[in-house]
């Protein structure tokens, strides 16, 4: 039986596959072994084993977007980014590097990742309504922001962050720059 049981035990399967050793090795027959079914369900449920990794980047663009979902401020935001990275690197990986994958997009993993972002451009947004980043264009805004916490995460996973640095001064120096008024030596968030 092809049902929904089995496409999610089989996702599971390529989820812990892909998390314990990557990409490059998912193996569709050895995913359906260890759901007890067969190659033929997985082709039936994904297509091929480009739709089972698609599913496995869906399933981490979710799980991402879930891990920051109700942070309530920015920094809590690239504080749960850099913590799922840490603590998920492969599936970041997979998410990041497409060149791992040889997945083409599609809506479905477009969508998925717009949904991973949307905590922090809500966020952005929010901030500039309040004031307390200065008027820009939001989408500017969240590039930098995004972007200093995904190289974070990246020097970290690579243990190449500088010895001695601090990633929440790092991440704050960033920050401070979008606001709308410089802090002062004793303003803190």
């Amino acid at each position: 039986m092809h049902n929904d049981e089995l496409r999610a035990r089989l996702l599971a399967e390529a989820v812990a596959a892909v998390e314990s050793r990557g990409v490059g090795v998912l193996s569709v027959r050895e995913i359906a072994h260890a759901a007890a079914t067969s190659t033929t369900a997985v082709y039936s449920l994904f297509g091929n084993k480009e739709g089972l990794v698609r599913a496995v980047l869906v399933h981490a663009f979710d799980s991402f977007a879930a891990q920051q979902a109700g942070g309530d401020d920015l920094t809590a935001l690239g504080t749960a980014y850099v913590a799922w990275a840490l603590e998920h690197p492969r599936l970041y990986e997979l998410m990041f590097t497409d060149a791992l994958s040889n997945v083409e997009p599609t809506p479905e993993s477009q969508a998925a990742a717009a949904r991973a972002i949307a905590p922090l451009r809500d966020g952005v947004r929010q901030a500039i309504e309040a004031g307390f980043f200065r008027p820009a264009d939001v989408d500017t805004v969240v590039a930098s922001l995004w972007a200093q916490v995904h190289g974070m995460a990246m020097l970290l996973l690579a243990n190449h962050f500088p010895t001695g640095a601090d990633p929440v001064a790092a991440a704050m120096a960033v920050i401070d720059g979008w606001r709308a008024t410089p802090p002062s030596a004793d303003q803190s968030d």
